[in-house]
């Protein structure tokens, strides 16, 4: 039975809904990581199109599941209303009731799951520790007990997840053992990831203040999420040159800073905001940012190879 208080669809729900609730101009924090991780494993000898290709589509809907979830627990918890900028605000304009956005979360989660398990089949049962440290991040960043957007451990949780799980992830199915290129590989990558929820949360200063959610910037203040912003993606750079000069990471890896102008751009104009809507499209330029920066960091590890 429907909860009273839950609003209904107003109109035929379609497939318009879903799209804008999973966020697609965010889903570059998949792409990113799982090209990257992919590429080191082929730039060390192993390259296994069809582990890539579920390993692409599990972190995928993972992703896209973690949205639909921050979307109802966000509503459900009362940290949302019908003018939020960083809700889709598809069930206040009863475009989908609280049940549809629920339940394609859970079906996202489990069509990943499902793609886990074909993977472990095929790489080993250790992989399965990948998607669950995955799914309890994914579902405990916005549901109770842990909330861990609401703590101000999300920037956390996101760089594990999206940084570190995934691109190490990405390379341990194909190459089963432990690797700190890897690891050097997965912190520029986390480093942005976390800068996309930084720029979102600096939006959402005023909304999440008057719900009491203890966001960095609702901690530390807009002025320390817009220098946290600089910080972050200056830190990717300097994270990829100092790993090259480990010899962690191959020299053409140092190609990523033809990127530079569009973080130097990105950056400057948000130390520069003074709107809300600034940040709306700080978010936006990120996860370009993000996108490119890991396609160049891929393309740079598959060139190296030739030399």
């Amino acid at each position: 039975m429907r909860d009273a208080a839950s609003p209904t669809p107003s109109q035929p729900f379609v497939w318009r809904a879903w799209l804008k609730t999973s966020r697609p101009f965010t889903l570059t924090a998949t792409v990113a990581p799982v090209f990257v991780g992919t590429a080191l494993a082929a730039y060390q000898g192993t390259f296994h199109i069809w582990i890539f290709l579920a390993t692409f589509l599990s972190c995928l809907f993972l992703q896209i599941g973690t949205n639909y979830f921050n979307e109802y627990f966000d509503y459900r918890y009362g940290l949302d209303h019908a003018g939020s900028l960083g809700a889709s605000t598809v069930i206040f304009k009863k475009e989908m009731t609280p049940g549809q956005v629920l339940g394609g979360a859970i079906g996202c989660f489990i069509i990943a799951a499902l793609l886990g398990i074909i993977l472990m089949f095929w790489v080993g049962p250790e992989i399965i520790l990948f998607g669950v440290a995955g799914i309890l991040i994914a579902y405990f960043y916005s549901a109770r007990p842990f909330k861990f957007s609401n703590r101000g451990l999300g920037d956390v949780m996101v760089f594990l997840a999206m940084g570190l799980l995934m691109t190490w992830g990405s390379y341990y199915v194909h190459i089963h053992h432990w690797s700190w290129s890897a690891i050097a590989a997965s912190i520029p990558i986390g480093f942005l990831e976390v800068a996309i929820l930084n720029m979102n949360n600096t939006r959402d200063y005023e909304d999440d203040l008057a719900v009491n959610k203890k966001t960095l910037p609702v901690r530390f203040g807009v002025l320390f999420g817009q220098r946290f912003h600089a910080s972050l993606l200056l830190g990717s750079y300097i994270a990829v040159t100092l790993f090259v000069v480990l010899g962690l990471l191959p020299w053409l890896a140092l190609l990523v800073w033809i990127t530079f102008p569009l973080a130097f751009t990105n950056l400057r104009a948000v130390l520069h905001a003074t709107r809300r809507q600034a940040y709306m499209v700080g978010i936006k330029k990120t996860s370009k940012l993000l996108l490119i920066f890991g396609l160049v960091f891929a393309l740079s590890l598959l060139l190296a190879i030739l030399f």
